[in-house]
């Protein structure tokens, strides 16, 4: 079977004064193209960790991580940069807009050093807060808006470059329940429309949205895996 994600053997370490602190240890994970899962784990389980090296944000001390086809970490610092600005969308907790930005401005972002053509690239990030529902707030900047709206413009910047892959760290987080439905049911959405998305989170209510749940737990997953019909 062809994987979209298929990383072996990750570990990291980190050094803290005199000790090191293995937050990672000896990791599998293996995800299919479309599909929904959740990483579950209490904080410093390694959830975050494991997220930022299956982003291309962070190289694990050890192990092999193929991303649709591709060996991520045979590719040099220029390469992988060029590669996660082109592949892999990101929605953070806190949301990580520029407040002098407006909407429009917000999701061009990641266009900034490409490139792709100007009228293209506006027809990109126009569909894109269009799909999370937005478009009558172009021009708004962060501080006029809710923070589910913010976690929308968030999610619509990760939508805009059509990423392989959309990453979702604790997207709920900030947000209080009802505003976290709306989030959840977006997610939802995209995922029916053909998304690959991988999401960590602490809440279960949160995970047993996605099609399959991974619990980790001192930077090893543990046995038991959910799955969602």
């Amino acid at each position: 079977m062809s994987y979209l994600i298929e990383a072996s053997g990750i570990s990291k370490e980190f050094s803290i004064g005199a000790s090191l602190i293995q937050a990672l240890d000896d990791i599998d994970i293996r995800v299919n193209e479309g599909e929904s899962v959740a990483i579950m784990g209490p904080s410093g389980s390694g959830k975050s960790t494991l997220l930022h090296i299956l982003g291309c944000l962070e190289r694990p001390t050890s192990g092999r991580y193929i991303l649709d086809g591709k060996d991520v970490f045979e590719s040099s610092d220029r390469q992988l940069s060029n590669f996660r600005a082109n592949h892999i969308g990101f929605v953070f907790q806190t949301f990580n807009l520029l407040s002098q930005l407006t909407v429009l401005e917000n999701v061009e972002l990641p266009f900034l050093y490409s490139s792709s053509d100007n009228g293209e690239t506006r027809a990109r990030v126009t569909r894109a807060i269009e799909q999370v529902g937005l478009i009558n707030r172009l021009n708004h900047r962060p501080a006029e808006l809710s923070g589910g709206e913010m976690q929308r413009v968030a999610i619509a910047r990760a939508l805009a470059i059509e990423p392989t892959l959309i990453l979702a760290d604790e997207p709920t987080g900030n947000l209080d329940s009802r505003t976290s439905e709306e989030i959840l049911e977006l997610f939802e959405r995209l995922h029916d429309d053909g998304a690959t998305m991988l999401m960590v989170t602490h809440d279960r209510e949160v995970a047993s949205r996605s099609q399959r749940v991974m619990t980790l737990r001192d930077g090893k997953f543990i046995d038991g895996v959910e799955v969602r019909s």
